[in-house]
């Protein structure tokens, strides 16, 4: 009876250490447009090709969340990334700042305020709208110069993005800040080979100087671009480095989902999805060395472009993406270098072979080419430039039209529109006190939970 009562508050008082135990590490995760659809196209896609699920879909703990702004039912990503970041609601376009004018208290700036590293890394500018809303404060998302001086002026220890953004109708742009951060003492490295550990505060942007507005797609990437594992690696060195006893909490965002769903490119999607799984798993790797004091949390802002997973049949072929070589835009690029070249539907018709697999691996029906056809005579014979539209590019219909049957006829996987919806988001948690986000209902839950877990507020 003894020795059963030993067992017995043994057992307690370890349960009791597990539950006092509190996170010290913080990864969270935001994929910016990812839907729970977003997520399933990526893992049916993986499984198709032999590859593994995702490896945040595993996760013990998920729940779902609500993502409606001040202003309406469906979100901006600035609104959003501010719900996520601070736990305030505020209305579509503003940043960090709610409609009646007043600055949200992000949990970076609550953070700070208790001594622990902070740090923010996306595949678009770093002065886009979700990680400026983690230390932004501006009444439009689009004050790119206001959001650019905020950064400088915040305390935020690690900031990595693609570029600064430049800001419509300003005179200053990527290398004016990179120049105005290197005056305000801030270590300034471009890519993973100039990165050094160093004091002070970073910021991290592009390998390439030609960069000014987004990463390359993960689909569209060359040997040497910069990825969004490149600054998480960066990122969790520098913080663990200065902050090893206070703690961190590090954003990291896969900013160019979004401008795949977009784009209503599903491979594009997959691949920026699978990007960011890289970085989760540099996260997990440092969660085994640290396993009783790392949290880590990955969800979305948005979902965008109200993607279906079946289209006309009860089935799905995700497989017939696996000849897809580059993103919708990348391959209009390609056929209107062919236009310039007055190219011939045969040269046409190579091109779309060698990037999408059509008539080698993806059967193509003659109805289906004869559409193809029609657009080539369109563009290239009429010189008709017509082109769809969506917020983040131009494309040209046939690259366009190559895409959709792809994606739809093929794959039978379709798109509603090519902005966000107001579907609910899925929220995965992994590490110590991931229990707690298994009851978050709102975005703005996630934030104050985030807080409450740390104890960085009592």
């Amino acid at each position: 009876m003894k020795r059963i009562l030993i067992t017995i508050i043994a057992a307690f008082a370890a349960f009791a250490a597990i539950q006092a135990q509190t996170p010290k590490y913080v990864f969270y995760f935001i994929g910016d447009g990812m839907g729970t659809n977003q997520t399933y196209a990526t893992i049916a896609y993986n499984r198709a090709m032999g590859q593994p699920d995702l490896n945040f879909w595993s996760f013990p703990v998920k729940s779902f969340i609500t993502t409606n702004s001040a202003s309406s039912l469906v979100t901006d990503s600035s609104a959003a990334g501010t719900a996520l970041s601070s736990g305030t609601k505020i209305g579509n376009g503003g940043c960090g700042m709610t409609m009646e004018g007043e600055n949200t208290v992000s949990i970076m700036e609550l953070a700070q305020a208790k001594g622990w590293g902070t740090g923010v890394a996306t595949t678009v500018g770093i002065n886009h709208a979700t990680p400026a809303a983690f230390y932004g404060h501006t009444r439009s998302r689009g004050e790119y110069d206001a959001l650019s001086q905020q950064l400088l002026d915040s305390k935020i220890d690690f900031a990595a993005g693609s570029a600064f953004l430049h800001q419509r109708h300003s005179e200053l742009g990527n290398e004016d800040w990179i120049a105005r951060a290197k005056e305000a003492g801030i270590n300034v490295y471009r890519g993973k080979e100039e990165y050094r550990r160093s004091d002070g505060r970073v910021i991290m942007l592009s390998a390439d100087p030609k960069v000014t507005d987004d990463l390359p797609y993960a689909i569209d990437r060359k040997p040497g671009d910069t990825k969004l594992a490149d600054f998480t690696s960066a990122a969790i060195d520098h913080l663990y480095s200065h902050y090893a006893k206070k703690g961190f909490i590090l954003m990291i965002e896969g900013g160019m989902i979004d401008h795949a769903a977009h784009a209503n490119d599903l491979a594009g999607v997959i691949g920026e999805v699978n990007d960011m799984a890289e970085s989760v798993q540099l996260a997990l790797d440092f969660a085994a060395k640290h396993p009783g004091e790392t949290l880590i949390i990955v969800t979305a802002d948005h979902e965008t472009g109200g993607l279906t997973m079946g289209y006309g049949e009860y089935e799905m072929y995700p497989d017939q993406l696996a000849g897809q070589k580059c993103t919708k835009g990348a391959l209009s690029e390609k056929i209107a270098e062919l236009m310039r070249n007055d190219a011939s539907w045969k040269e046409v018709k190579d091109v779309l072979r060698q990037n999408l697999g059509l008539w080698d691996t993806v059967e193509v029906s003659p109805r289906q080419e004869r559409a193809f056809t029609q657009l080539y005579k369109e563009a290239f014979l009429d010189k008709d430039v017509s082109e769809d539209r969506n917020l983040y590019s131009i494309v040209g219909r046939l690259a366009s039209e190559a895409i959709r049957y792809l994606d739809e006829d093929k794959a039978n996987i379709s798109w509603s529109f090519s902005d966000h919806s107001g579907a609910p988001l899925p929220v995965y948690a992994y590490g110590v006190k991931a229990e707690a986000f298994g009851t978050v209902t709102d975005n703005t839950d996630v934030p104050k939970t985030i807080l409450k877990v740390t104890r960085i507020v009592k």
